[in-house]
């Protein structure tokens, strides 16, 4: 998703959505002293189980930065490459690396943010979060030059991409600190338990400490309430999490964190969001978003509206609680992916994985409608990041997710495919997008069907904006013989088929074929429109070009 970017009164630029302070942040001196001195010799490698407080490290870096009055601080969500590539759209786009104000493609974007900050890079930083495949990321990283350049790896990256720091679980000392600061308990002895109990890692730590200070429980009610409490009694795992090994304490903190936050909400609305996020973006969710899914009254499903002020009220109440967290400029949400996962297994084990994927699919469906009015290419490139991450979730789905679920992705998908048309600047993706989809279509609506005809028209629009005319004139040829079929010889959209397709011809180098079409769509706007209207115009010029390529061709061969 291409987060936003802004300048600030002393022309600092900032782009992305870098994480605010969360309410238990606990300091950790020693290892920012450690990140300050790598990080005169670029790129710094923050490395380390999940959990331990990477992102925040980096993001305690990224605000100093920002307080120091640095020129750029930029922070690009690396998960993979959509995202990745975007966020350096963005960082291109708001530096004005965009050569003439266009937008450069994909991995020119990146490759020009390299360079630049490789040529005059001083003041400036560079952050890429959430990193899984260091081999996506090496091609953008600056190898030489001034700037600042800071990496979070999920896990132990396997290729070298700087200096590593390791960032390991909270030590004696800071762990008691955060739970102390917390919870206002003098309790040492108790506090440690909770500490060994959680094996010291930061992400469990700071959600024990959120409930003990919310429910006002002492050290020992709560591990007690942590024994008691089998996760596999409330959990079903998918193939992917239970290959990921979880840090001891996890899933249960996160589990006694969501009861505690259904209870303090008979209406439902902290949990409502709690499961919409977890089945969104693990790069970020927008606020506006979760607004919009409460007042279509798709959040708490049932039509059941819900203001924008519950939501809010919602999201404040899971960020003192540690469960949810925000951008500096409060328009983001994250969740932490491990939550996430512990989230959506408590959904398979209770049979409502697919009801939920449906809420969210309806609310990224609802956001993906409003760009038709609204098109940006930041708000679309967000929408794909949704899509993307929620066709993920619902493929791993432990149930059938049914019909009505698969049409709406489907829906998602055309609109996607669309919305990516008009860019302009995103085929290789309009295709990638294009392709399944017009074959999933085709086998489950028919080949005359509207939305089928409609995504074969924007996948042939990509094949030929791709150079690949010939790969697009299969899918026209199909089209026009729809049209018509069911629209008629003269309708408007069938004489832009026809049309298409003629074009097609020409460019491929078959005049010949293109000729009888123009000529009847020449004759067409004739009867319709008349001999002066520009169409008219427009096809008796497109006829004569055909012709004229025709006869060179021919005395070409004579």
């Amino acid at each position: 998703m291409e987060p936003a970017a802004r300048t600030t009164t002393n022309d600092q630029v900032v782009v992305g959505d870098i994480p605010a302070s969360r309410p238990g942040l606990q300091p950790r001196p020693l290892l920012l002293a450690q990140l300050n001195r790598a990080s005169q010799t670029p790129p710094v490698v923050l490395t380390g189980t999940w959990g331990v407080g990477k992102t925040q490290l980096a993001a305690a870096y990224a605000r100093a930065r920002l307080a120091d009055n640095w020129r750029l601080i930029a922070w690009v969500n690396a998960r993979d490459r959509d995202t990745l590539l975007a966020g350096l759209a963005a960082v291109a786009n708001a530096t004005g690396l965009s050569a003439g104000g266009s937008r450069p493609g994909t991995a020119g974007a990146g490759q020009a943010v390299r360079d630049w900050l490789e040529a005059d890079g001083s003041r400036r930083l560079l952050v890429f979060d959430d990193v899984e495949d260091p081999g996506l990321l090496r091609p953008f990283v600056p190898a030489a030059g001034a700037s600042r350049v800071l990496i979070t790896v999920a896990g132990e990256p396997t290729a070298e991409l700087g200096t590593r720091v390791p960032v390991d679980v909270f030590s004696a000392e800071e762990a008691l600190a955060l739970l102390d600061g917390r919870t206002g308990l003098a309790d040492e002895d108790g506090a440690l338990a909770v500490a060994v109990q959680l094996g010291y890692l930061p992400l469990a730590l700071d959600q024990a400490a959120a409930m003990i200070a919310k429910q006002r429980i002492g050290y020992a009610a709560y591990l007690a309430k942590l024994r008691a409490l089998s996760a596999g009694d409330h959990l079903v795992w998918g193939e992917d999490e239970e290959k990921q090994s979880f840090p001891p304490g996890v899933a249960e903190t996160v589990l006694l964190a969501m009861e505690a936050a259904s209870a303090a909400d008979r209406v439902g609305v902290n949990i409502g969001v709690m499961e919409l996020v977890a089945l969104l973006s693990p790069a970020v969710v927008r606020r506006d978003l979760l607004h919009a899914a409460g007042q279509a009254g798709t959040l708490l499903g049932g039509g059941r509206r819900v203001a924008a002020s519950m939501v809010d009220q919602a999201l404040e109440r899971l960020n003192e609680r540690s469960l949810l967290g925000f951008s500096l400029d409060g328009r983001a949400v994250t969740m932490h992916s491990l939550a996430a996962q512990v989230i959506r297994a408590g959904l398979a084990r209770q049979g409502r994985y697919a009801t939920v994927c449906q809420v969210a699919a309806e609310a990224v469906e609802g956001s993906a409608e409003a760009l038709a009015k609204h098109r940006d290419h930041p708000a679309v490139t967000e929408m794909l990041g949704q899509l993307t991450a929620l066709a993920d979730n619902v493929g791993a789905s432990p149930d059938d997710v049914g019909e009505k679920l698969a049409a709406t992705l489907t829906r998602l998908r055309s609109l996607a495919l669309h919305h990516l048309i008009e860019l302009g600047d995103s085929t290789p993706r309009a295709m990638a997008i294009g392709e399944p989809l017009t074959a999933d279509l085709e086998r489950r609506l028919g080949p005359d069907d509207p939305d089928t005809m409609r995504a074969r028209n924007d996948l042939a629009r990509a094949y030929r904006e791709a150079g690949r005319v010939a790969d697009a004139i299969p899918l026209i040829e199909q089209t026009l013989a729809a049209r018509e079929r069911q629209l008629g010889a003269d309708h408007p959209s069938t004489l832009a088929s026809r049309n298409n397709l003629a074009s097609a011809y020409r460019a491929t180098g078959r005049p010949a074929e293109a000729i009888p079409l123009f000529e009847k769509n020449v004759d067409a706007c004739e009867r319709l429109l008349g001999a002066d209207h520009p169409r008219t115009l427009a096809s008796r010029h497109n006829l004569d070009r055909a012709r004229q390529e025709l006869a060179q061709a021919e005395n070409d061969r004579a």
